[in-house]
């Protein structure tokens, strides 16, 4: 029963972001179904699009049947060995075009995921609010549902144990946007948890009220929006040293994707670069030969920017 009320929130929350109309979103969709085909069996929109902002490149998660599209064929062992491949695409012409970022890989490793993976970096963002904006039929989009609930019972399983005697969503959430972050080579000053929460308060809200009582150990507490955790002391220290293997883990799994995208991603310094100046602040201007191979090149500035505090 709490799967079904789960899945029933992420359903619901889905719908209500695609009840907005947006042309520009609905013209890079058209290129990608375009450009992939009928191996596309979904399509999910997530990041700072959903949180009204429009001046940055959309986030695109493609689901597919298998990598068989991809083109030059080496890049379908890129995803499989380190999933997902991302790739940037384009609708319309300048001053008006519009651009996207777009992460691509199957359908059924987006499932596995979300139940198995160890490291957070496919369900912690999945645990998050994300559009629904392509769904070949009613069953992939069944798939997709139950992939993004189990990405939110994975979230506070693994949060719970890093939490005090008795807890707020505030702090599941905040607790567990500032591990997963850590997780990572991030470039998002400490206040970045802060604002997603309050953006999406009810969204994490519904969630923890969702899975009070299921098994995941944690209950209602006296108090209103208030939870006491069950975790016991054994938990707590397996839990911090997960944690931490996590964080080493990530570290390097992050470079290896900054790596993996100079291949894929037309203009993939220049994006980095600009992302990393957008959350932090910090801006250094690659050299032309930077731009032209940043796998020779680029490390030495990217170093800078991380001796900076750019990024962790």
């Amino acid at each position: 029963m709490a799967d079904d009320a789960l899945a029933g929130l992420v359903r619901s929350r889905m719908e209500r972001i695609l009840a907005v109309p947006d042309e520009r979103r609905d013209a890079l969709l058209a290129r990608l179904l375009e450009r992939h085909g009928a191996g596309i069996a979904a399509v999910l929109v997530y990041g700072s699009y959903l949180r009204g902002k429009r001046d940055t490149l959309l986030d695109f998660y493609v689901l597919m049947d298998g990598y068989g599209t991809l083109r030059p064929v080496w890049q379908a062992g890129l995803a499989w060995l380190l999933s997902p491949n991302v790739y940037q695409v384009a609708a319309g012409s300048p001053p008006d075009e519009a651009r996207a970022k777009y992460a691509l890989l199957t359908l059924g490793r987006f499932e596995r995921a979300m139940r198995r993976d160890f490291h957070p970096y496919f369900w912690a963002r999945f645990a998050q609010p994300c559009g629904l904006v392509y769904c070949r039929d009613d069953a992939t989009r069944e798939r997709v549902t139950r992939a993004l609930a189990t990405a939110g019972r994975h979230f506070v399983r693994r949060v719970v144990p890093r939490l005090p005697a008795v807890f707020t969503p505030r702090e599941l959430a905040l607790t567990g946007l500032g591990l997963t972050y850590g997780c990572e080579l991030r470039s998002e000053g400490p206040g970045r948890a802060a604002g997603l929460y309050q953006h999406d308060e009810a969204w994490y809200g519904s969630l923890t009220a969702a899975l009070s009582g299921t098994g995941l150990g944690y209950g209602a507490a006296d108090r209103e929006n208030h939870y006491r955790n069950h975790s016991g002391e054994g938990r707590r220290r397996l839990s911090w040293v997960g944690w931490q293997v996590c964080r080493i883990l990530g570290k390097f799994k992050s470079a290896l994707r900054l790596l993996k995208a100079a291949l894929t991603f037309d203009g993939g310094l220049d994006y980095i670069l600009w992302k990393i100046a957008r959350h932090s602040g910090h801006y250094i201007e690659p050299t032309e030969r930077q731009r032209r191979h940043p796998l020779l090149f680029g490390w030495p500035l990217l170093w800078r920017l991380y001796r900076r505090g750019a990024f962790r």
